[in-house]
């Protein structure tokens, strides 16, 4: 790390225009492919798959209109967008509201046109899915579009929240360390490798399944730990600065000691990201990759971008306000002293917030959730209001032996629980009688797969979604436990130590509580599948920083004095205002998501926002430093060195800084 942040620092302006170059490039390759999102998820052996395959191959989408007066009465507008809707490319039939009488509400104020096209919407594409919608424009009706294709054109949630966040960041570092250097350049460092990784997360969409979300992911978790992982390495080469070393001197310590941090975390956090492929799902994979490869610019830029802009800003001297202050000595002495209510404390506060999670009900959510005026959101809206909830969560029963006698028999047995129209051959559609997001409709899947019996097969849009939801529940104990063993392992081989690793991974799952119980308190349900899986990867990760960031500042006293207490002490106080003020940055830059339109980017940012906070201070700074008091000369086994007698309390600094 020392040789590489040292050339970064010689050759700053090779390295900044590099940075430069490589962002310009891939911006340009990026808009000048496009971008090639695929939001399907394949279920090979799903029941849902096997009714897909037994269906007209062809996507089917509907076209719900509204009028203020009835159909009859507005017949001059629905016609015009009947035959507007017959030239869109790849259209095969176009089903019109006065040919079937099913398609139009009691009040005849609502109705449906199914548009049907020659092939599924995955390989329809973006192109026919913007016709689509341009032809269903009317300026007398009101118009919505529901289907897969449909879905497709709900745009990608607007980041300018990001800058917000950043904006917002800039100030906490102003304030905290008392330099415009710090602000500018954790901030411009950040701003650089995201940049890079939004461009790459397009160019993979070509190779990858890479699902539109991905996008606000990859930036949500790189402006976070961007910021952080400079601030890391710009507080220690500030601390270098303080004892009287040269720059260059003082950044080399620094890529030593916050450097070497920076990589384990960041390789921390892309290999629990990578734990997202024991789930077994080419969507989630996409999402792992992108934000993977996000993490790791980001980490890149750190060690090598951030060298070279110390030296082109020529931060020689110290800024003002750069020693810790009185109070974080307070607060490790108070810690270490009586370590037992502190940690009953924060025990207490991380059950409060997880208890919420005990009704954490998986789901997908319906377009409802999608952003106000998107033509989902009218559609769904137009739907509910004018065929009650269940038009929005239509289900299908397919068979492959066609049986009339059969057929009727089941009819008659659904209809007890749902609306079941006519047989279409060896077809049944099913409309329940609760909307998509209601537990009784997923409950209504499971019953219609229990009385159907072999040969038939339950399809549609629920179906599909309560499919991916069992698929990722099955998975989560092999996820979970994949990703808690890598961070244990990874840790253990940065510390040389048995119970630190596994004392942060018990500290993370209780992290992992609080963040689903806030989230689930917060949003209610159902909460996307994936989601958990995400957060906790990435929160398993992201604690990480702080993790290794604040032990590896206590191993380093440790090894020094061999006092635990004095080492914790000093680990708190030297590493406390920078843990602190970066969960506040990060925290403040993942806020910023929590306001999108996306519901599943708002969960991402207000989980990760909770995470953060909680894991630097009521984790880190609290948690951690009990604990490992209580532990004493065990934290280190099976290092060979003898824990030295208990030392005195540090309660002064001398001229270098350090408590004494």
């Amino acid at each position: 790390m020392a040789g590489l942040a040292s050339r970064c620092f010689r050759h700053a302006p090779w390295v900044i225009a590099g940075w430069l170059l490589a962002l310009a490039g891939l911006v340009l390759a990026a808009q000048h492919t496009g971008a090639a999102y695929r939001d399907t998820v394949a279920l090979p052996a799903a029941d849902s798959t096997r009714a897909a395959e037994l269906l007209p191959k062809g996507d089917t989408e509907r076209v719900v209109i509204a009028t203020t007066g009835t159909i009859d009465t507005a017949r001059d507008q629905i016609e015009p967008l009947l035959r507007r809707l017959s030239r869109v490319d790849r259209v095969t039939q176009v089903v019109s509201p006065y040919a079937a009488p099913e398609l139009v509400s009691a009040d005849r104020r609502t109705a449906v046109i199914l548009v049907n096209f020659d092939a599924p919407a995955e390989q329809l594409g973006p192109e026919p899915a913007q016709e689509l919608l341009e032809a269903a424009q009317s300026d007398n009706l009101t118009v919505g579009v529901s289907g897969q294709l449909a879905a497709m054109t709900v745009g990608a949630p607007n980041l300018g929240n990001a800058g917000i966040g950043l904006l917002a960041a800039a100030i906490v570092l102003l304030i905290t360390f008392g330099s415009l250097t710090c602000v500018v350049l954790p901030v411009v460092t950040a701003a650089v490798s995201v940049g890079s990784a939004l461009a790459v997360v397009v160019l993979l969409s070509h190779v990858l399944t890479v699902p539109k979300i991905s996008t606000e992911i990859a930036a949500l978790l790189g402006l976070g730990v961007g910021v952080d992982y400079a601030l890391f390495v710009l507080t220690r080469y500030r601390q270098g600065l303080r004892e009287s070393m040269p720059p260059a001197e003082a950044l080399q310590r620094a890529a030593e000691t916050s450097g070497r941090s920076v990589v384990f975390a960041g390789v921390t956090v892309c290999v629990s990201l990578a734990g997202m492929f024991t789930v077994g799902l080419a969507f989630l994979d996409g999402i792992a990759i992108t934000s993977a490869a996000a993490v790791a610019l980001t980490m890149l830029a750190a060690l090598t971008l951030l060298p070279a802009l110390l030296r082109l800003t020529g931060m020689r001297k110290l800024p003002r306000h750069s020693a810790p202050g009185p109070g974080w000595a307070g607060l490790a002495r108070s810690v270490t002293r009586r370590p037992a209510p502190y940690a009953i404390a924060a025990v207490l506060v991380i059950a409060v917030l997880a208890a919420p999670a005990l009704v954490l009900r998986l789901g997908v959510p319906g377009a409802g959730h999608d952003p106000p005026g998107s033509p989902t959101k009218i559609a769904d809206t137009l739907l509910a209001e004018g065929f009650g909830p269940g038009a929005n969560a239509q289900l299908v029963l397919v068979t492959d032996r066609a049986d009339a006698a059969a057929t009727q028999a089941l009819r008659e047995i659904v209809a007890t629980r749902a609306g079941v129209s006519p047989p279409q051959g060896p077809v049944l559609t099913v409309t329940p009688r609760t909307g998509p997001d209601d537990p009784a409709t997923a409950e209504l899947v499971t019953w219609l797969r229990e009385v159907t019996g072999p040969g038939w097969h339950v399809g549609g849009a629920v179906a599909v979604q309560t499919d991916f939801s069992a698929a990722v529940t099955s998975r989560l104990p092999l996820f979970l436990a994949a990703v808690v063993a890598i961070s244990v392992l990874l840790l253990a081989l940065v510390f040389r130590s048995v119970l630190i690793p596994l004392t942060a991974a018990v500290m993370n799952l209780l992290t992992a509580g609080a963040t689903l119980g806030v989230v689930v308190a917060v949003f209610g349900g159902p909460i996307e599948p994936y989601l958990p899986v995400f957060l906790f990867a990435g929160l398993f990760g992201l604690s990480m920083d702080y993790e290794v960031f604040l032990i590896s500042r206590i191993q380093e006293d440790w090894r020094r004095t061999g006092h635990t207490r004095t080492a914790i002490v000093e680990g708190l106080v030297s590493t406390g205002r920078t843990i602190t003020a970066a969960a506040l940055i990060m925290a403040l830059v993942f806020a910023a998501f929590a306001f999108v339109d996306s519901r599943v980017v708002r969960e991402a940012g207000v989980g990760l926002t909770v995470a953060v906070l909680v894991d630097a201070v009521v984790i880190r700074c609290l948690l951690v430093p009990a604990v490992m008091v209580r532990l004493g000369a065990a934290n280190w086994w099976p290092s060979r060195r003898r824990e030295h007698p208990a030392a005195p309390v540090p309660t002064a600094r001398d001229k270098a800084g350090r408590i004494r």
